[in-house]
């Protein structure tokens, strides 16, 4: 799914936020407050020492246009790399598959 080229998830992301918020003058605490987090958890993503749980990266995206484009665009890649894994699939000649098929568990939700 992820090719050796491709920057992982969690470093893109990370890149996101510091793109965003390190120009700024106070950038550990426009970071915490855009995030509803405490300033340390910001200094720790502006560090890579970690990143935003769930809550903090749907705050991030509420707040800033350009990390909320970066995600989408991760989530883009990986729709596209699975919808090309499922023609890969297809091809195989399996018999017991369509290829039409998803794996139980794995969901699209649709708002």
């Amino acid at each position: 799914m992820m090719g050796l080229t491709h920057m992982p998830v969690r470093d893109r992301l990370l890149n996101a936020i510091k793109r965003e918020f390190e120009p700024l003058r106070f950038a550990t605490e426009m970071l915490a407050r855009a995030a509803k987090k405490t300033p340390r958890a910001a200094r720790n993503w502006l560090s890579g020492t970690n990143a935003p749980d769930a809550e903090a990266l749907i705050e991030l995206m509420a707040s800033s246009n350009a990390i909320a484009a970066e995600v989408e665009r991760l989530v883009a890649e990986r729709r596209k790399a699975r919808e090309e894994e499922e023609c890969l699939g297809s091809n195989s000649g399996f018999a017991g598959s369509s290829g039409s098929e998803r794996t139980t568990g794995h969901h699209l939700l649709s708002t």
